[in-house]
């Protein structure tokens, strides 16, 4: 580099998702677990054998556990999967290191940074938290720590103005951990004095239509204000008018799997039977994390997910295919698996 001249800036790196990183840690317990097999039997073959049948029966356990009724949302499972160890502050500092979780890797290879992040937390630690700092400065603080991973990262802003953290309370996250998603500006502004909403009828709400938002002081905690909608189509909580939120540009996408419908209108959305933007049933054939939908160029795009495949009007979906009103999917690749209806208004 000559006086006076500057480096080219280097392309972000795109975070490592969080299901990459749990596939490379079980690849690595593998690894590891086959190289103590192998020091204790003396045997290459012997080594694979065993880690094959241990393999195998955690497999079989995991299937009766689900035949019983025992999924990821049980309480034995919750229990387990706890960090009782981490108190809320804790919880805080390891969510703002992964806030990149939640970009997206646009068909260039480029990042998007999403203007509304969501981040959720058991009640026991949001409540240990609002006992030592302000929800403001909660929200401040993972505000300005994610703008600077936007930075690092080099990802593109999803829209114009400044990003926004807020918190909730989510009690399907068990205590020591947290869980980040895209937020929705509707969630980000409304009444600090209501608190805990379970994260299924948080997601009830977020997709029902038309989406509505508080007038009056906003705090970053979402949570459900008991409302009810008069006949004009605005909603009363507390004496308070709600005024209806104009509605985006992007059309509204909705799936219709026999008596469930879902519907979202933001790019990105995922669709499963787990913690996702669109509910699907609850069934073996549909992954937690599916199918995830995107808008572009005045369409919208469904993308597979899920181990168990998908097809699209009796076609496998393979890459990014877009949708058209009317279309057909099929939540896996049996006969008899969930069959949606898509309906693009």
């Amino acid at each position: 580099m000559t006086g006076g001249e500057e480096a080219a800036p280097r392309r972000g790196r795109a975070p490592l998702p969080q299901r990459s990183r749990r596939r490379w840690a079980i690849a690595g317990g593998v690894a590891a677990g086959w190289v103590v097999l192998e020091v204790m039997t003396g045997s290459v073959v012997s080594a694979t054998v065993v880690l094959v049948a241990i393999a195998a029966l955690g497999g079989a356990s995991l299937a009766g556990l689900r035949a019983l009724g025992i999924t990821r949302d049980h309480p034995w499972i919750q229990r387990m999967a706890s960090r009782p160890w981490r108190d809320g502050q804790d919880v805080l500092r390891v969510a703002m290191r992964h806030l990149p979780d939640v970009f997206v890797i646009t068909p260039s290879g480029s990042l998007l940074a999403p203007a509304v992040v969501e981040l959720q937390l058991n009640p026991a630690d949001l409540d240990s938290l609002r006992e030592q700092m302000d929800l403001d400065v909660i929200s401040s603080s993972l505000t300005e720590v994610y703008e600077e991973q936007v930075v690092a990262y080099q990802a593109r802003p999803a829209a114009p103005g400044r990003a926004q953290v807020y918190v909730i309370a989510s009690g399907s996250v068990p205590p020591g951990r947290y869980r980040l998603r895209q937020g929705d500006p509707v969630r980000a502004g409304t009444r600090p004095d209501l608190l805990d909403v379970p994260y299924a009828h948080a997601a009830e709400l977020a997709n029902s239509a038309p989406r509505r938002a508080y007038a009056g002081p906003v705090s970053h905690v979402w949570q459900d204000p008991g409302q009810t909608v008069a006949a004009d189509g605005t909603v009363a909580a507390g004496g308070t008018t709600v005024l209806e939120r104009s509605l985006p540009s992007v059309p509204a996408l909705r799936l219709v799997t026999g008596s469930s419908v879902a519907e979202t209108r933001m790019s990105g959305a995922r669709a499963g039977r787990g913690p996702v933007e669109l509910m699907l049933p609850d069934v073996p054939t549909v992954s937690r994390e599916h199918a995830r939908f995107t808008f572009a160029d005045g369409r919208w795009r469904i993308t597979n997910q899920g181990r168990n495949g998908l097809t699209l009007n009796g076609a496998k979906v393979t890459g990014e295919q877009p949708l058209s009103d009317g279309d057909t999917i099929r939540w896996g690749s049996n006969p008899d698996a969930p069959l949606s209806r898509v309906e693009i208004t």
